[in-house]
């Protein structure tokens, strides 16, 4: 059995355990729901696999949101729908809205699983509040924590030696999904960490999310062998080559997903403008290790 299937297979053997606060179906009803073969449709947007990942648990073949946008104005029926997306500033990428506004959603239950690396914060009632203004009310909102892939502070290989529970939380989202749970997570203060508020974010979110990729990115000539790796992972198609080698620039996602798939590692975050943030470790990457490259470029590639 391998890895998804057992943690699907766990969510089922908990669905008769209620969570605290939080009343499921019971194990019988669920079992009667996947018998009657319901629909499930899962989106998601990925940089580092992480989200992807955890899409897999929720379908067997999740719609890469890159993908699906490149035919706005669909209607998509299911009698579930879930969106699987990285938490960036406390708030949904750019791409992520952006495909929520240009489409149509019509489902009974519509869930949403964003993955963090570090504090969740408000995220999930950003995403609740913000799909709400668009017509679209999500039955559930939860967040999963995971390797953090944000190089300006956080140092990949101390990250990957972190037991971030991965199997056990997701065990229990399959659970309370699995079961139609209403829940929307509320900020959670983490050890440490300041609580955030409006005017706090509103400052992460300036810096984040205005972002052009020849603003972010640093090539190093010598070590670029122009495979393109970064042209396939790119959401935006921000790279091509030029007669002076690889050339970058457009709209930047801020998803890093060139920086961490380029294999000669010529690609850095810029560090001599003010408030860029360099990196904490140039010699550190990440890729989820249950999704392979090809994957990611299957996902972004334009």
């Amino acid at each position: 059995m391998d890895r998804r299937n057992a943690l699907k297979l766990m969510g089922a053997s908990l669905a008769a355990v209620a969570m605290a606060g939080i009343t499921p179906k019971t194990h019988a009803a669920i079992l009667k729901d996947r018998a009657a073969n319901k629909k499930r449709l899962v989106f998601y947007f990925t940089a580092t696999g992480n989200s992807l990942f955890v899409a897999r648990q929720f379908s067997d073949a999740p719609l890469s949101i890159p993908q699906e946008l490149k035919n706005p104005g669909q209607v998509y029926e299911a009698d579930e729908i879930g969106f699987v997306f990285p938490d960036y500033a406390s708030a949904a990428p750019l791409i992520v809205r952006d495909f929520l506004e240009k489409n149509t959603f019509k489902a009974p239950y519509l869930f949403s699983i964003i993955t963090f690396g570090n504090a969740s914060a408000m995220v999930a009632e950003w995403w609740r509040d913000f799909a709400k203004e668009k017509g679209v009310n999500f039955d559930y909102i939860n967040t999963i924590l995971m390797v953090d892939n944000y190089l300006p502070v956080f140092d990949m290989n101390q990250q990957m030696a972190i037991d971030k529970h991965v199997d056990e939380n997701l065990a229990k989202l399959l659970t309370e999904v699995g079961a139609q749970t209403s829940y929307i997570q509320v900020q959670a203060q983490q050890p440490g960490m300041p609580a955030m508020n409006a005017d706090m974010l509103r400052g992460l979110q300036e810096q984040h999310f205005n972002m052009t990729a020849d603003r972010l990115l640093e090539l190093n000539k010598d070590k670029c062998v122009e495979c393109m790796t970064c042209e396939k992972v790119c959401p935006h198609k921000n790279f091509s080559l030029g007669n002076d080698g690889l050339q970058f620039a457009g709209k930047c996602e801020y998803c890093l997903a060139c920086v961490h798939a380029c294999p000669q590692k010529a690609l850095t975050l810029k560090s001599n403008w003010p408030g860029a943030p360099g990196e904490r470790n140039p010699d550190a990457r990440y890729r989820n290790p249950n999704v392979s490259l090809m994957d990611i470029i299957k996902s972004n590639r334009q």
